[in-house]
């Protein structure tokens, strides 16, 4: 049920930043038909890649997806957007062409196969080189890492998350670490067989995961620009996804994780969109200066911040639950740190978006009042879905809990 969840969501997401775009464009938007266009490919190459188990066409798929980002970024048609545009394609083509190496290693470790199919690789590689297998692996998992946006490839994310229509961002930041999170896990539980030593890709992936997540709060005290801001809260959650592939967590779980990261990325760039343009500014300090300030676009951008971390509805929520359980469970109390991040990385965007409060509240401008109103009407849909989400999350994953008597 969950594996249809997230699929239904992502196609949800999808439609909803497919409408937003062609619906209530960005100020001086122009060519929507031929970007649209694109951003149907780039989804379509990364929703195919979601039921492949093709190896090297699932790598293809998301290679793809990375030409169709790189034009999207540019779509803005400034000087800074070209350059963003090229730097997202060289260091994501470069990452990909790692985890290329990777999967051809694996390839060339394996007898003879029938097909690509992931299943039919692993048995293959059953009684073959252990070195050839774990260096394959520890490529391929650092390369996809690289197209995550994790240390030390993350120099990427911020740029493409500031300089790229919030509808573009969006796209990015739901679409892309989910497929490749998608592609990793396969290769994590394979080298759990083999490889149980300490130093492994699936450790590596969690120290990497960790560093991005620490990066991203650290920074996050320095950042005034909403965009960043938002940045940093995707970032965030893409360093929490490898907590969840390192503990190999069951289908259902997995799969709601999934969907929490495609519904909340949705929420928070839908809502950053929508302050940014009532006020005209991305940065906090120069808001400030306004004379007056639309507090429904405030209270959206707030609320998605709230969905993202610590609302008692959101399914981020229940997935904090579920870690907390698996603390408990398998007393592995470090665990109970990354909750606890969670908050503080909220508290300290929090502490940086709440001054906007003390400006005078009015109605959204009147040069972007029907583009806002049909945004803000997006953004209720996909907030209300998104809670209905995780109130099916919290009463089927934590049931026992729940209903127990």
């Amino acid at each position: 049920m969950m594996k249809e969840l997230f699929y239904f969501s992502g196609v949800l997401a999808f439609v909803i930043i497919f409408l937003v775009s062609v619906f209530a464009p960005t100020k001086g938007q122009t060519r929507i038909w031929l970007w649209s266009l694109l951003k149907i490919c780039f989804f379509a190459s990364l929703f195919y890649s979601w039921f492949t188990d093709n190896i090297v066409l699932k790598w293809i798929l998301i290679e793809a997806s990375t030409l169709f980002g790189a034009l999207l970024i540019s779509s803005s048609g400034t000087e800074r957007s070209f350059h963003v545009g090229w730097k997202f394609l060289l260091i994501n083509s470069y990452a990909l062409g790692l985890a290329f190496l990777g999967i051809v290693i694996l390839l060339f470790a394996s007898t003879p196969l029938e097909n690509l199919d992931f299943l039919t690789l692993k048995q293959g590689l059953v009684g073959q080189s252990g070195l050839l297998i774990e260096t394959g692996i520890l490529l391929t998992v650092y390369g996809y890492s690289g197209k995550l946006g994790l240390v030390p490839n993350h120099f990427w994310v911020g740029d493409t998350y500031a300089e790229s229509p919030s509808q573009i961002s969006s796209l990015i930041a739901s679409f892309v670490p989910v497929s490749v999170v998608l592609a990793i896990r396969p290769l994590i539980q394979l080298e759990r067989e083999i490889n149980p030593h300490i130093i492994n890709a699936a450790n590596g992936f969690l120290f990497i995961g960790i560093l991005t997540i620490l990066y991203s709060t650290l920074i996050l005290f320095s950042r005034e620009d909403i965009r960043r801001i938002s940045a940093k809260v995707a970032l965030f959650h893409t360093g929490m996804l490898t907590l969840f592939l390192w503990l190999d967590v069951s289908d259902d779980v997995f799969y709601f994780l999934l969907a929490t990261t495609v519904l909340v990325k949705l929420l928070v760039f839908l809502s950053m969109g929508i302050l940014r343009m009532d006020a005209g500014k991305r940065n906090i300090s120069q808001i400030l200066e306004k004379s007056s300030l639309s507090h429904k676009a405030l209270y959206m951008y707030l609320l998605a911040l709230l969905v993202a971390f610590v609302f008692p509805l959101s399914p981020v929520f229940v997935l904090d639950l579920k870690v907390i359980e698996i603390a408990i469970k398998q007393k592995m109390f470090f665990l109970f740190l990354f909750p606890i991040v969670g908050a503080v990385f909220f508290f300290i965007a929090l502490n940086k978006v709440l001054p906007l409060v003390r400006l005078p509240n009015r109605n959204f401008e009147s040069g972007v009042y029907g583009i806002l109103q049909t945004r803000l009407v997006f953004f209720w849909f996909s907030f209300l879905f998104t809670v209905m989400v995780g109130t099916y999350g919290l009463t089927y994953l934590m049931a026992e809990h729940i209903w127990k008597r």
